[in-house]
């Protein structure tokens, strides 16, 4: 029975014809090696068996080394093709799998089709349809009901991407719903104080994260309505509630969700990526900028898209535990299609970096949630979530170490910037200083703000980076007696 356009029988012939090959390829592979050698025996001096430099490669190999493969062709299809057929076999029985849930009636979209995954599994999708559907008119008792949320979590967890997507396509929004309004309420009964109710927040993301990195891009929709707490908000924000940022004067009309059309990545990672643009997050930026110089290829590893669209992001919490935080592909943006959240130049990492650091920053309960709650803050307080381990003061008897150390010392943030950690340095809330500067600063110096460090000229003078990037905010170069005027607060953190 074909399915979707595919023969399961006959892709089953094909990959077993394929093993054949492969086990064949090591007879193959003497056979033709002694040929090879043989004629390259009876050649006159200088002249070579074969024009095909893998083929005279052959020459004089006759040993089978089946412990190490081989590493030409053809002995070294042996792996090749067995790894092949291996992961076509497993890929068949999910297609199989997901014929048989169609019979069945379940819905299966097409992007689902032959993922490596074990085949899906019906009754696991009505258990959990049955669990969600029983927590109406459940009395959990005085215990809470945080037990019988984690068993359906777990539940949860254990979905193949189809089975987690015919359960989302097949669930009540109702109960999906209510599951939500369950989970997320984790206040005492009223009955009494010792009760558990809810799922602590990061444990519900981790669940519903594995969920959208799974379904169908045609389920997101519904998913997210179920579960609007997957979408961090952006209505408290200056940018919203005032129209822009005062800061850098980049103003907007109309902020909405929208795809972006840039990739994730469209020249590798550059500090030069990161473009603060319209929230007041120049602390967290900052920080990032700074990361992205120090360590580009842990920022680049920290961040994939999946295959139905949305973008996971490695975020450690507060406890230095890390998870990869799952969003859809949407972003802040203006009526005219601008971006108005963190932004690279053609590519979209910065900002789901920013994105998922709204979701995850709301872990430390100050009240207030998604984009505005990252809003004004301490860079230290960054590295965490960053790196997953803590900031640090650069102040007397902290990490300047022996010795009595000016926090402000340019040669002592030098030591600190050339062991390998990220620097950032503030600037005071003082509004004499925004129109009493270095005029060669403008329009990078802003009051209020933070700075990353980008390096040290060879006369020690420091370099600064502004979060809100170099097109049009050059670096600003800083002498000793500058800095003591200008800038305080420096601080650092390691880059793992």
């Amino acid at each position: 029975m074909t399915f979707r356009g595919f023969d399961a029988a006959k892709l089953r012939r094909l990959a077993k014809d394929l093993d054949g090959l492969g086990q064949n390829s090591g007879r193959l592979h003497t056979q033709l090696a002694a040929v090879l050698t043989t004629a390259q025996q009876n050649l006159p001096a200088g002249q070579s068996a074969s024009r095909s430099p893998a083929l005279q490669d052959l020459v004089g190999d006759l040993v089978p080394m089946p412990f190490f493969g081989r590493r030409s062709l053809p002995g070294s299809l042996g792996g090749e093709l067995g790894e092949m057929q291996s992961s076509m076999t497993r890929r068949i029985t999910q297609l199989e799998g997901l014929q048989e849930l169609a019979r069945k009636g379940y819905p299966v979209s097409d992007s689902l089709l032959f993922l490596d995954e074990a085949a899906p599994d019906a009754k696991k999708i009505d258990d959990a349809l049955r669990r969600l559907e029983g927590l109406r008119g459940t009395d959990f008792g005085v215990n809470g009901n945080r037990d019988d949320l984690e068993k359906i979590a777990r539940e949860l967890d254990g979905l193949t991407a189809a089975e987690a997507d015919a359960l989302i396509a097949k669930a009540s929004p109702e109960d999906l719903a209510f599951f939500n309004q369950l989970a997320t309420c984790t206040d005492d009964s009223g009955w009494s104080p010792f009760d558990n109710n809810g799922l602590p927040e990061s444990r519900l993301r981790q669940t519903l994260g594995g969920m959208l990195a799974k379904i169908s891009p045609e389920n997101i929709g519904t998913f997210q309505t179920a579960f609007p707490g997957i979408q961090p908000t952006f209505t408290n924000t200056g940018a919203y509630e005032s129209g822009g940022n005062n800061q850098n004067g980049q103003t907007n009309n109309g902020i909405h969700w929208a795809p972006p059309s840039d990739p994730l990545f469209n020249n590798g990672v550059s500090a030069d990526d990161v473009n603060q643009r319209q929230f007041g997050d120049c602390w967290y930026v900052a920080s990032l900028a700074g990361l992205a110089q120090k360590d580009p290829q842990f920022i680049q590893d920290g961040i994939k898209q999946n295959p139905n669209g949305t973008v996971s992001v490695r975020v450690w919490d507060k406890n230095g535990s890390y998870q990869w935080i799952t969003m859809t592909a949407d972003l802040p943006t203006d009526q005219n299609g601008s971006p108005i959240s963190t932004y690279g130049n053609g590519e979209t990492w910065p900002a789901y970096y920013e994105k998922a650091f709204a979701i995850a920053y709301a872990d430390d309960g100050d009240g207030e949630r998604g984009y505005g709650g990252i809003e004004g803050d301490d860079p230290k307080k960054s590295a965490p979530y960053l790196t997953g381990q803590e900031g640090q003061d650069l102040r007397t008897g902290g990490f300047l170490g022996i010795g009595e150390h000016d926090d402000k010392n340019l040669s002592s943030l030098k030591n600190a910037f050339d062991a390998g950690k990220v620097l950032t340095v503030s600037t005071p809330p003082d509004e004499s200083l925004a129109k009493n500067h270095p005029k060669s600063w403008d329009p990078s110096y802003c009051t209020n703000h933070a700075y990353y460090v980008r390096g040290f000229t060879d006369d020690g003078k420091i370099i600064l980076g502004n979060p809100w990037g170099t097109a049009g905010y050059k670096p600003i170069v800083v002498s000793q007696e500058e800095f003591n005027k200008y800038f305080q607060s420096p601080e650092a953190f390691d880059v793992p």
